[in-house]
């Protein structure tokens, strides 16, 4: 027994030596790795380390970009109406604040002369609508019976387009004959617009064109719902969801102008698109200046980072020379640093 443990504690004992010696051996070979490092950093050209200061210098500059758009996102982040105020939105904006305002002023002036107008943009928004719609519509719709009421319905869009062309250019032509009927004294400067168009020639046709003006739209809007539930009800033609809604928008339009067309005429709804271009404007200018005013109150309130500068410290043991006020005897001599001959020599061999 006393054998075996003997035995046991001789094995256990050159166990331990030889986990030591392993241990030993990795520690040198660490060593080396590092005196072959240090020894190739030695033997680099200065060509290679030039070349080497170069990459570390690119990848320092490509860390900085990094970080750099890591901090414009978070500025971002922080100031949402800053991030999101555009300054050519916000000309445009005004731009458009203006026109709604002087188009809104001079349909209170100009009342007669805004009519004309009037018939002219909705006959050429109707016509040119009409144009682009034509070849899609024919080549696209796949039932004969839902293509024929189609080319109804744009035969219809057009012509009301085009009368409304028409009645914009007569109605001009008529208030030109009222100034020279009210210069040669036949009718009152003061007097309705109604009594100046009887007081010409022709111009029961202008007087005919302010009262049907909205049975006119009553039409066009009518024709253009009808006309789409037509097709996408009983011939099974493709339609998507926003078409369903604007169609549903232009039924009601022509269903409410019907129920209007005796109180409203062309010169009722001058004085409402009067009101409507001042409304327009008020809600684009306060929206600009709003939006504005949010953007320089956030820029005024947002803080830029400063950008940190990493300083790379050399660590460097300074020599008795340099500091002027110590004395030799109070050097420390431990913190003079010996030359390792062995060393040395180990590296070089």
């Amino acid at each position: 027994m006393l054998f075996n443990k003997k035995k046991k504690d001789i094995n256990e004992i050159d166990e331990n030596n030889t986990l030591d010696d392993d241990l030993k051996q990795v520690e040198d070979l660490s060593i080396e790795d590092k005196e072959d490092k240090v020894l190739d950093d030695n033997d680099l050209l200065p060509e290679e380390i030039e070349e080497k200061e170069e990459e570390q210098k690119k990848e320092e500059k490509a860390k900085e970009k990094a970080e750099a758009k890591k901090e414009k996102k978070e500025r971002r982040k922080e100031t949402g109406v800053v991030a999101t105020f555009n300054m050519y939105k916000f000309i445009i904006k005004i731009l458009i604040f203006a026109i709604l305002l002087v188009f809104g002023i001079l349909m209170f002036i100009y009342k007669d002369e805004l009519i004309g107008a009037v018939y002219m943009v909705a006959g050429i928004v109707i016509t040119f609508a009409t144009l682009i719609r034509i070849i899609p519509l024919v080549k696209t719709t796949k039932s004969h019976k839902a293509k024929v009421v189609m080319i109804i319905q744009l035969s219809i869009h057009f012509v009301i387009g085009l009368y409304l062309i028409l009645a914009a250019v007569i109605h001009w032509d008529k208030l030109k004959d009222i100034t020279q009927a009210i210069i040669d004294g036949k009718v009152s400067q003061d007097a309705p617009l109604m009594e100046q168009l009887n007081a010409v020639s022709g111009g029961w046709f202008a007087k005919f064109n302010i009262s049907a003006f909205i049975y006119i739209l009553v039409i066009y809007f009518y024709t253009l719902a009808v006309g789409y539930y037509w097709v996408t009800i009983l011939y099974g033609e493709k339609t998507r969801p926003s078409l369903f809604w604007i169609q549903t928008v232009c039924i009601s339009l022509a269903v409410l102008l019907g129920c209007l067309s005796k109180t409203l005429n062309a010169q009722t709804l001058i004085i409402t698109l009067a009101i409507i271009a001042l409304i327009g404007a008020l809600v684009v200018g306060g929206e600009a200046g709003g939006g504005y005013f949010m953007y320089r109150r956030k820029l005024a309130q947002f803080k830029p980072k400063e950008k940190k500068k990493d300083k790379k410290k050399e660590d460097k043991i300074e020599t008795p020379a340099k500091d002027e006020d110590k004395k030799i005897d109070e050097i420390d001599p431990n913190i003079i640093p010996v030359n390792d001959d062995d060393r040395d020599s180990s590296i070089v061999s």
